[in-house]
């Protein structure tokens, strides 16, 4: 006997830093509606692209354009998490950027600030020295370093904003299965028939969140998004006191060495009270989905990748040790225009959105994006997104209004 398989309003696919947040706002647009996440791993889980202890986020971005405004929404959204969870997942302690002056993102970041008049402190060299003496001093015959703080940025406690988002949801009646892997999205007439390892079920709208996995479902996306992975370090300074987040903001510095080489690293505030999380934006491995990773699967670090890592870290640090105290390994989707897809999917008419190819910027947009995602879903429009967010028919080009973004 043929039974007919379980129905829900919404069905979100993937419950990580965009999926979370979805979840979420679908309770808060649709009350009432049957809503259900479905997660690959487990809730929360090191697999996806958004554990590490902390994500950067600024107001003051270089790209600029379109994404001000979607990240001041952000910001608010952040603080709200805060108030309505008790803790601190989002940590406003400010972010600086370091580098020589006319160093092009520090021009670009400027320009950003004055188009859209955002509060800011510039910081020549000595006045840098003196706020924040754990900056080492550029290298001899460098050209000095200045510095932008950015007062409305801070840090995100990944983990925790996946977790409560999803608490948030099932508070309001939404349901969560982990442990489940969907193998198939089929729109049909009437409904979508989503294929799942515990069995099928259908759904009036479907909003697919499953980041580095995409290709799985929608293997025509492989050719606009590469997954890359990302590893991210922690160094040990002998003296915490200058780490602490109440005197150091998130960062990011550049350095142009003597011979033209540029360095770069980001990173954050002690969490641990002992580390510093230090990253290099390097990739070490490019695939279509993580499981064509080799250095995922063996969870190393190529030696040759640690050791310039670790040469650079007392350079960018007074008082750092330069061996890591801990790695981790993680990844990302990238598409070709470093802009999201964040739209619905062809030939579905609204039934099915798609939210991925972040490209490492996700977490600092996530509840903005998660609103947007459940726009579409619940009204089928938003007037949040911008255009350039579509689902690419073709890959899409990079456009004056996208600039490449950091992978912080």
């Amino acid at each position: 006997m043929m039974t007919t398989p379980a129905h829900y309003d919404y069905v979100v696919i993937g419950c990580g830093s965009i999926g979370s947040m979805t979840l979420w706002q679908l309770t808060e647009l649709a009350p009432g509606a049957s809503v259900l996440g479905i997660e690959r791993f487990d809730r929360v889980h090191t697999k996806g692209s958004y554990s590490g202890e902390s994500r950067l986020f600024r107001v003051a971005l270089k790209e600029g354009g379109i994404y001000i405004p979607l990240v001041q929404q952000a910001r608010g959204m952040w603080l709200e998490m805060n108030e309505r969870s008790g803790r601190d997942i989002f940590l406003p302690v400010g972010a600086i950027s370091v580098g020589p002056a006319d160093f092009p993102t520090m021009v670009q970041t400027m320009e950003v600030i004055e188009e859209f008049g955002l509060d800011h402190e510039v910081l020549d060299a000595a006045e840098l020295a003196e706020r924040f003496p754990v900056f080492a001093a550029s290298s001899p015959g460098a050209v000095p370093d200045a510095a932008i703080i950015d007062p409305a940025g801070g840090g995100i406690r990944p983990e925790l904003s996946v977790a409560y988002a999803q608490q948030f949801a099932i508070d309001a009646g939404a349901q969560l299965w982990d442990n489940t892997r969907v193998l198939a999205v089929e729109p049909g007439a009437e409904s979508t028939l989503i294929r799942t390892e515990r069995g099928e079920i259908t759904a009036g709208k479907v909003i697919v969140a499953n980041g580095s996995w995409t290709a799985d479902l929608y293997p025509d996306l492989a050719g606009h998004i590469s997954v890359q992975s990302i590893p991210l370090t922690w160094y040990l300074p002998l003296d915490i006191t200058g780490f602490l987040p109440e005197n150091l903001p998130i960062f990011m510095r550049d350095i142009v060495r003597d011979n033209g080489e540029i360095w770069h690293c980001y990173g954050a505030p002690t969490i641990d009270g002992y580390s510093v999380k230090i990253s290099h934006g390097d990739f070490v491995g490019e695939g279509t989905t993580p499981d064509d990773l080799e250095v995922l699967r063996t969870g190393e670090i190529p030696a040759e990748v640690l050791q310039v890592f670790s040469e650079r870290a007392s350079t960018f640090f007074t008082g750092m040790l330069d061996a890591p105290v801990r790695i981790s390994l993680h990844h990302d989707g990238f598409t070709t225009d470093h802009a999201p897809v964040l739209g619905h999917a062809p030939g579905t008419d609204g039934a099915v959105t798609v939210a991925t190819g972040m490209s490492g910027n996700g977490m600092k947009f996530a509840p903005v994006y998660g609103r947007i995602a459940a726009e579409l879903a619940v009204t089928g429009d938003s007037p949040l997104r911008p255009a350039a967010f579509d689902y690419p028919v073709t890959a899409r080009e990079p456009s004056a209004t996208i600039i490449p973004a950091a992978i912080h």
